[in-house]
Formats: structure tokens, C-alpha cells, sequence
């Protein structure tokens, strides 16, 4: 396989994990992305805003309440008996009246508005998907701008009438947030466009959610388990797991990993992470204690460039345990058939 061909390969990839984890598969419009191919993952990322807003503008755009506040011969909402008073002894005679305008001068619509024009002037966007970001802008007269410097995403709600922002928030956050990094030709991969904490959440999340969707049966969480410390002081950490697959008396504790080195030489020898491997034996003997469990863990590592692939399996204290890479920078089915591999040990 070419390196171009490689890229396209990676680069799709990115929209699987972000499809799974932000719920996105079941939307029609997103459905020739699995086919396109992506030398840039901006030129991704502009594919899917742009696919995101037309949807949106066919469907509707979010509306809000947002405070209005005016001048006014007649009377709206409630009277600002203050500013009217200011009006009176000024000879203007108008009541100052604040109510609530039902608008699309939303903050998320802000947002994708400030996005699209970013992407609309990207060199490293198709100018075929520049031209569609500019048509949806068209559309956006009514919303005003906003200082990507002083979003405060964790604000912003959702819920059904709105999930479909999910995904394109999640974009947007990427984009204004500086995450797309240009590379050198030949030197892509997946973490080129995010920061080590923020690739390992997509990554986690993805995980979960493809169980989820495509293993029913099992059931999927991300569990806090109890530490059977009585009295605990408030230090101690909580022992909160990335994924728990449970069927019947069984249970697989995954501790999902997309960042740093694997494997580290000591002395000449490999050794995995010693914290790592401490996490998920707490985990897993946290899990079974007073509970008749078959309990198993696993860590599961996002392969990386700098270490080889592992698969390993060995049993300590009466339980097993396993340690794998799992390349993302091959076909999805492959990625998704070794994914199917792992929650078949839940069905055994």
C-alpha cells in the first residue's frame, strides 16, 4: 500500500472513531465519507462541517432564547423602570423594555460560523468543500460572531432536539482550538491533529461506543468500582474504569491507551509500564473482591510507529490478563473485526 494510500486509510479512520463516539453513523448525509479519500485532516474535518451544516439548514437551525433589550413606543416583555425613568428626563418618550428574542443567534451556531470561515480559506481544503463551507454561510447572516478565544464549551448543553451538534461541536473544538497541526508530506498520522489528552478521550470513547452499537448482549460502561475500603480518606483516588464489558458471571475491564511509549528498555530489556500494568491489576482484583465473578482485565494500546505489536496473555492472582496494540492505521473492517475478537471472550 502507497504512503498516500496510507494516509487516506488513517485519515478515514479519524471519521470512524469520531462517528462511534459522537453517535453519528446512523446520519444518511455523513454516509459517502466512508468512501472519500483525505490527504489532510482538515480537509476531513471541513467535510463533515460542511456535510453538518447543510443538514442542519435543511432541518433547521438551533433556536434560542437570548435577553434583548430596546427602546420602544409600545410595551414587550418587562419595563426597566430605571433606563425608562433616564428616557423620561431626556424627552424621549419610550419605554426601555428587556425580553427574550427566540433567535438562531445561538452560541453553537456562532461557533460553526466562525469555523466554516477558518476552513472556507484553508489551503489544506478541497477547494470543491471550500466552496460548499461559503455557501453555508450564506445562510448565516442572523448570527453574529464570536471570540473563539473566550468559548466556554463546557456550557454547552444538549439534548435530542440538538444532538446532531454533538458532532460538529466536537469539530469545531478541534479546529479553533488549534489541534490541526500541519506535518510534513509523509508524516501523518492520527495524533497530528490533537493533544495527547484529547486524542486518548476520542479514542476511549470510541471504544465504548462501538461495543455499545455492535454487541448488544454485553453490557458496556464506564464503571467506578468500589474500592471495599471502609471510611476512606478523601485522597484516595477512585478506581473509575474506561470500559467494562459484562455477560452473566463474566467481566472484561479495558483500560484504553493513545499516548507515550508502550514498552521502555531497563537495562537493555523491554518492560511495560509498570503503572499501567498496577492501574488495571487494581482494577480487576477491586472488581472481583466479594463478588463471584469471572473477572478478566486487558490494556489496550493504540499502536504506535515507536513499538512493535503486542498480544500477550498471562494469568496472576487467579485471574488474566492482556496486553495489545491496536493498529488504527489499517482498514476500519480490520480494526473491527479485532475489536469483535475481544468481545467474543465475554461470550465464551
Amino acid at each position: 500500500m502507497s504512503n498516500k494510500a496510507v494516509d487516506n486509510v488513517v485519515i478515514r479512520n479519524i471519521y470512524y472513531m469520531m462517528a462511534y463516539a459522537f453517535r453519528a453513523l446512523d446520519l444518511k448525509e455523513y454516509e459517502r465519507l466512508k468512501t472519500e479519500d483525505f490527504e489532510e485532516v482538515d480537509d476531513l474535518l471541513a467535510a463533515i462541517l460542511a456535510i453538518g451544516m447543510a443538514a442542519q439548514q435543511r432541518r433547521g437551525y438551533e433556536r434560542g432564547y437570548l435577553p434583548e433589550e430596546e427602546d420602544l413606543a409600545g410595551v414587550r416583555g418587562r419595563i426597566d423602570m430605571r433606563q425608562t425613568a433616564r428616557n423620561e428626563m431626556a424627552r424621549r418618550q419610550k419605554a426601555h423594555c428587556i425580553y427574550d428574542e427566540f433567535t438562531e443567534d445561538t452560541q453553537k451556531n456562532r461557533i460553526l460560523k466562525a469555523t466554516a470561515r477558518i476552513l472556507a480559506t484553508s489551503a489544506n481544503v478541497d477547494p470543491v468543500r471550500r466552496r460548499d463551507l461559503k455557501r453555508c454561510l450564506v445562510y448565516m447572516g442572523g448570527v453574529s460572531d464570536v471570540g473563539t478565544s473566550r468559548i466556554d464549551w463546557k456550557r454547552l448543553k444538549y439534548d435530542r432536539n440538538n444532538s446532531s451538534y454533538l458532532m460538529l461541536m466536537n469539530v469545531c473544538f478541534m479546529v479553533l482550538n488549534g489541534l490541526i497541526l500541519a506535518t510534513d508530506v509523509g508524516d501523518k498520522n492520527v495524533a497530528s491533529f490533537m493533544d495527547d489528552q484529547e486524542l486518548h478521550a476520542l479514542y476511549e470513547k470510541f471504544l465504548r461506543e462501538y461495543f455499545k452499537r455492535h454487541h448488544p448482549a454485553i453490557r458496556v460502561s464506564a464503571k467506578e468500582i468500589d474500592n471495599g475500603i471502609e471510611n476512606a480518606p478523601s485522597f484516595l483516588p477512585k478506581l473509575c474504569t474506561d470500559i467494562t464489558l459484562e455477560r452473566g458471571n463474566k467481566m472484561l475491564i479495558i483500560d484504553a491507551k493513545c499516548y507515550g511509549r508502550i514498552l521502555t528498555l531497563h537495562y537493555g530489556t523491554e518492560k511495560l509500564s509498570a503503572a499501567n500494568r498496577n492501574q488495571i491489576l487494581s482494577y480487576v482484583l477491586h472488581a472481583a473482591y466479594e463478588n463471584e465473578l469471572d473477572v478478566s482485565g486487558m490494556l489496550l494500546y493504540a499502536q504506535t510507529e515507536k513499538d512493535r505489536h503486542i498480544r500477550e496473555t498471562w494469568s496472576e492472582l487467579g485471574h488474566e490478563f492482556h496486553c495489545r496494540t491496536l493498529d488504527l492505521n489499517r482498514e476500519f473492517k480490520d480494526i473491527a473485526a479485532e475489536l469483535d475478537e475481544i468481545a467474543a471472550a465475554i461470550y465464551a
